[in-house]
């Protein structure tokens, strides 16, 4: 059973504002038993070298190092910075690049797969003259981190709080929003929890369907009404409706909290500082990675659609009339597609000039898979994606603004080797900021500014690699079926090691089993193997070993041992 409850409750002598509190409670819980393919969830490692960018005036930084798996940051002020972590629910601060040793705030988390302390926003513009802090998290069941994890206890909800910012600490907490954590298919995954504050002063909080939620929110016609998940949500920072007289999707909860719906799961949204349009990051499940121009009624098209609609990535065979409508929404294509997921993340523009007139008000975007940042210009209306002439490589293959090929990627790589990127944003020094799951913070600056500018990269993996020692080396070609790795099969002796190299754009796994055994990845598994980097496993002893790789499971070898 469901149960949707609005909370209205007055301040003491009305001195405290009006808090809108949209419940979804859930009476019954089935037990988080992962049933997704082995490694769905690989993230990419950072570069042994460290992360470069493609363009020698600049240079890159770490900030700060041994966060535990972050996922969002806001600026307090100049090298003053809140960010979050995933699995310990804690809010660290780094000043002047020191990682303060105590938390501004420590909240009990469910963790388990994409749960977690998720997202942070900073507002300093409102009228109490207080600096307020919005936190997105999934709340533990009995206030004990990772508790989902460790004893299948349910979550909470997934809760966005507003906290005042004294004396150093969050304090007052004021909850807004409680949305269900419970998934239908028992996978705790597609949680979103991207937060900002838009040029209109409102809280703009992106959550995806949580784990499978199939409403007509997405895009189930027959389905239950829309709970408030699947989209991107708008209210007010003292939790009210921004606009009772005229919502977007229709009167009463939670349609009138909508500003988008149709969304599968994101990590990645922000407003072009020039029009104000807000442009989001959406991930498919194995295909169809999405960049979107999110305008009020957005509907993105999931569960029926994902990437272009003439395409069909879903073969599903649908039209827009297929689709759900609620009050003045509409479907709209994407603007940019991945046919091959690359695991689509954050998503910023840089409204400063400090790496160059060329960037400005550019669009940068990271992934999860491969640890790469992407650059995106714009048109000249700036509602939608233009490939200009300031990208070198194959343009041609970039006109349909679409990736058919992993290696059209190449001329929008902006950067590589960060590892699996969480979170881009812009300092108040006007430099770019990169948080990275592997625990990094970096920043971009020109090199003339820097003070210690990484340049050493990694070399470059070839099919001339030779035996080196008693190794004998396997190339990584990229999605070819049987073809995918070279040699295949590769035929060894009993004690000799193989080693893998990534001689591709994009990161793969060398894992083994095939798609879907129950034993995948349990004689051998690489995780991410970066773009130039190696993986290595020892054979001792003789027989057939089938692999493949997580991210494409078309890719199949075969080490042979005699």
């Amino acid at each position: 059973m469901i149960r949707l409850q609005l909370n209205l409750k007055e301040g003491l002598l009305l001195t405290f504002p009006i808090i809108l509190v949209f419940m979804i409670l859930v009476s019954s819980f089935t037990s988080c038993q992962i049933n997704s393919a082995y490694g769905a969830y690989a993230k990419a490692p950072e570069s042994p070298t460290g992360p470069t960018v493609n363009d020698d005036n600049l240079a890159v930084e770490k900030v700060a190092g041994d966060l535990d798996i972050p996922t969002s940051m806001a600026f307090l002020g100049p090298n003053d910075i809140l960010v979050t972590e995933k699995e310990t629910g804690k809010v660290m601060r780094i000043t002047d690049g020191k990682l303060m040793p105590d938390p501004v705030l420590d909240v009990p988390v469910a963790a388990s797969i994409e749960r977690g302390l998720l997202g942070i926003a900073i507002s300093k513009n409102n009228q109490e003259g207080k600096t307020f802090i919005f936190l997105f998290y999934t709340a533990s069941g009995n206030g004990v981190d990772e508790s989902d994890v460790d004893d299948e206890v349910p979550p909470l909800g997934n809760r966005l709080y507003r906290y005042e910012l004294v004396d150093g600490q969050l304090k007052n907490p004021v909850l807004l929003l409680d949305l269900s954590a419970i998934p239908p298919n028992d996978r705790p995954e597609h949680n979103g929890g991207k937060v900002l504050i838009g040029p209109d002063n409102n809280v703009y909080l992106i959550v995806g369907e949580v784990g499978g939620h199939r409403t007509q929110a997405q895009n189930v016609i027959d389905g239950p009404a829309p709970n408030g998940l699947g989209g991107v949500l708008r209210i007010t920072q003292d939790g009210k409706i921004v606009d009772p007289d005229n919502p977007i999707f229709g009167e009463g909860l939670p349609l009138n909290i909508y500003y988008a719906m149709g969304i599968r799961n994101s990590f990645g949204m922000d407003f072009d500082p020039l029009t104000g349009n807000l442009w989001d990051t959406e991930n498919g499940p194995d295909t169809g990675d999405e960049i979107n121009l999110v305008f009020p009624g957005f509907n993105s098209g999931w569960v029926q659609v994902q990437g272009y609609m003439s395409e069909d990535l879903l073969e599903n065979g649908v039209s827009e009339n297929d689709l759900v409508y609620f009050g003045n929404s509409h479907y709209a294509d994407p603007k940019f597609v991945w046919d091959t997921t690359i695991g689509i993340t954050a998503l910023k523009f840089l409204n400063s000039d400090k790496l160059g007139k060329a960037y400005q008000n550019n669009m940068f975007v990271g992934d999860i898979n491969n640890g790469l940042l992407y650059r995106f210009t714009l048109n000249e209306a700036r509602d939608n994606i233009l490939i200009n002439n300031t990208y070198v490589g194959d343009l041609k293959a970039l006109q349909d603004n679409e990736i058919n090929d992993p290696k059209e990627n190449q001329p929008l790589i902006f950067g590589q080797g960060f590892g699996g990127i969480t979170d881009i944003q812009v300092g108040p020094d006007g430099y770019l900021y990169v948080l990275t799951y592997t625990g990094s913070l970096y920043k971009i600056l020109p090199k003339a500014d820097s003070t210690l500018p990484i340049s050493q990269k990694a070399e470059t993996a070839t099919e001339d690699d030779s035996v080196q020692g008693n190794s004998v080396n396997v190339v990584i070609r990229g999605i070819n079926g049987g073809n995918s790795y070279s040699p295949n099969p590769i035929e060894i002796q009993a004690g000799q090691t193989v080693t893998w190299y990534n001689g591709d754009t994009i990161s793969h796994t060398v894992t083994s089993g095939q798609d879907g055994d129950d034993d995948e990845g349990s004689l051998f598994d690489s995780d991410a193997i970066i773009p130039n980097q190696h993986y290595s496993a020892t054979f001792d002893e003789p027989g057939e070993y089938d692999y493949y790789c997580v991210y494409h499971p078309s890719m199949v070898g075969e080490v042979k041992v005699e």
